[in-house]
């Protein structure tokens, strides 16, 4: 019987640390947003088709003045994503991540965009480099980092009102596989919020 209680309470703990590694990782699925009032809580990644999620939102739910985001891995198409983030700023949106948002990638983008830029103490912001996968599987050495998208990138961060230089830092702070998350000197260096350090 003790040894069933054991075998029991263990698995209950796996169980336990599954749900919340789980519940620490960005979201996976399409962005889509929950609608709340003026704010929208937004999850998800962004692909090719996801360019227009924005400019629905905006249209359907005209009173929606914030984004929080909350779980977002990134993106599958970069052009795609630079335009959702640019249809941010466009619609004069205001972005938010709340203590337990976890936003990754091109995702970092999307919160970028916003013309105010907020967040609770214990969000995370994730960044690497980046990279495009080829028919074997593997990042081609090619095009990370090309002169092309830091550009794009660059030229993105300084019509955000942000230090391009952002860019080489986040292609410099992990590989393509990995993730670096920012810290609050990271986060104060490069102007990401608008007000001064988290909430609390």
């Amino acid at each position: 019987m003790r040894k069933q209680q054991i075998i029991a309470g263990v698995c209950l703990a796996l169980v336990l640390i599954v749900a919340l590694v789980t519940r620490l990782q960005p979201q996976d699925g399409l962005l889509s947003f929950r609608v709340v009032g003026n704010v929208a809580y937004g999850n998800g990644y962004t692909d090719t088709d996801s360019a227009r999620v924005v400019r629905n939102l905006v249209n359907e739910h005209p009173s929606v003045t914030q984004l929080i985001l909350q779980r977002m891995s990134g993106t599958r198409n970069a052009d795609a994503n630079l335009k959702i983030a640019r249809d941010i700023r466009n619609f004069n949106l205001a972005t938010h991540l709340e203590a337990d948002s976890y936003i990754a990638s091109g995702a970092v983008d999307l919160f970028l965009a916003g013309t105010q830029r907020s967040m609770d103490c214990g969000a995370k912001i994730g960044v690497h480099s980046w990279g495009l996968t080829g028919a074997d599987g593997r990042f081609s050495p090619e095009t990370m980092g090309s002169d092309s998208r830091k550009r794009i990138q660059e030229r993105f961060l300084r019509d955000m009102g942000l230090d391009p230089a952002f860019y080489v830092f986040t292609r410099d702070a992990a590989g393509p596989n990995e993730i670096y998350i920012l810290t609050a000197e990271d986060i104060a260096r490069f102007g990401i919020l608008t007000e001064d350090g988290c909430r609390e």
